[in-house]
């Protein structure tokens, strides 16, 4: 009996990215034999951060992903794809080391040898794990980017993970990946012992129990510092970033990842993984000139507009451009908009505390929480002017 009538609850629809020919040949004669739905077939690799909305534009539920032609493109292929369904690896031959990188990547099961049974038994197993959903939910990151350095990303980041834990995420990570400024540490006043580097050495013995040691908790937050020493330089690759992701979705409900600029994102892998972007700006034409800059290297690096939240920080309309303005330079509709109060946040960093919830700054933090869980949209808008002077190099 085919495993779609064994197990009435589930309905596969499968994607198949496999540019292997043969391979995916006897994929599809055994589909044929178990009378299951053919799946929809990509003979090339996607690019990076498109593979969740073909996923989702073609109804699958499951896929299975070749893990052989491009190793490493196949590796951050299943860190995108592994939180929203599950992934079969397939390999021809069974190689130790490559299925356990796949399976840290988040990867559900592994075909080395295509037959009617084993495809069998993969989606019986997966059907026993998940009678009525395709795959558990996994925790949601989020990517701070500044549109142009001192735009105040790094508060924004640690006030919504404080925030998010207030309400109601748990547990919550904070992570800083800015090796040169470190700004976490700074301004919730932490002395931490370890940091990114340290979890990138000891990567391969990590656990639960190491885990906890490397990072450190303040706020009701987890926080993974950035190194002390400036010139210690954390370069993390895009698998690392994906291996990464797939233990933070694991284990905590809520990630949000400090990073110093849109390139570095970009480059490690980060905008591509996460869930959302939020990219931080202030109304001074100077940082939109430069907010445009990170805008278009964004849409370069493949990254989904989707997942794009424009934070408009420190919003000052005395001296700067109008919310209306702003959206008409940027083409984006600001997603939030954060009050500016020098002095509460000098306070609050003086005190090593976030900013009061009673403050105008706290309030809209919790605004832009409460949008976040909503998972608002941001809108496009037609070029002008505005936006041609901006692009202006």
């Amino acid at each position: 009996m085919p495993p779609s009538q064994r197990n009435r609850a589930v309905v596969w629809k499968p994607l198949l990215v496999c540019p292997q020919p043969d391979f995916y040949r006897r994929m599809q004669a055994a589909f044929i034999e178990l009378a299951l739905e053919q799946p929809r077939l990509l003979t090339e690799y996607p690019a990076s951060g498109a593979i969740g909305a073909l996923v989702e534009r073609n109804g699958c539920n499951i896929c299975f992903l070749d893990a052989a032609s491009n190793a490493e493109h196949a590796q951050q292929l299943i860190a995108e794809l592994s939180p929203s369904v599950p992934v079969v690896a397939l390999h021809p031959r069974n190689d130790a080391d490559l299925i356990l990188r796949c399976l840290r990547r988040g990867a559900r099961e592994f075909i080395a040898n295509p037959t009617v049974d084993d495809i069998r038994d993969v989606f019986e197993r997966l059907a026993r794990t998940r009678p009525d959903a395709p795959h558990d939910a996994a925790g949601t990151v989020y990517c701070v980017l500044p549109g142009k350095a001192g735009c105040g990303a790094s508060t924004v980041a640690a006030h919504l993970a404080i925030q998010l834990r207030k309400s109601g995420a748990n547990p919550v990570l904070l992570v800083d990946g800015d090796h040169l400024t470190a700004s976490i540490a700074f301004l919730l006043k932490l002395k931490p012992e370890f940091h990114l580097e340290d979890v990138m050495r000891d990567w391969a013995r990590m656990d639960d129990d190491l885990w906890s040691r490397l990072t450190i908790p303040a706020f009701g937050v987890d926080v993974l510092a950035a190194p002390e020493d400036p010139a210690t330089h954390t370069q993390v690759s895009r698998q690392f970033a994906g291996e990464l992701c797939a233990f933070w979705r694991e284990r905590y409900q809520a990630v949000v990842v400090d990073l110093p600029d849109v390139r570095a994102a970009v480059d490690c892998g980060f905008a591509a993984l996460a869930d959302i972007v939020l990219l931080v700006t202030t109304n001074e034409l100077g940082a939109l000139q430069a907010t445009s800059r990170s805008l278009r290297y964004l849409d370069a690096g493949s990254s989904d507009r989707a997942k794009l939240r424009l934070i408009l920080n420190r919003y000052t309309p005395a001296t700067g451009l109008k919310r209306e303005d702003v959206k008409i330079a940027l083409a984006v509709e600001p997603f939030a908009i954060l009050c500016n109060e020098y002095d509460v946040i000098q306070a609050a960093l003086l005190d090593g505390k976030p900013a009061p919830p009673g403050s105008r700054f706290g309030a809209s933090v919790q605004a832009l929480c409460r949008q976040l869980w909503h998972k608002s949209a941001p809108e496009t808008k037609k070029v002008s002017w505005l936006t041609s002077l901006l692009s202006r190099q």
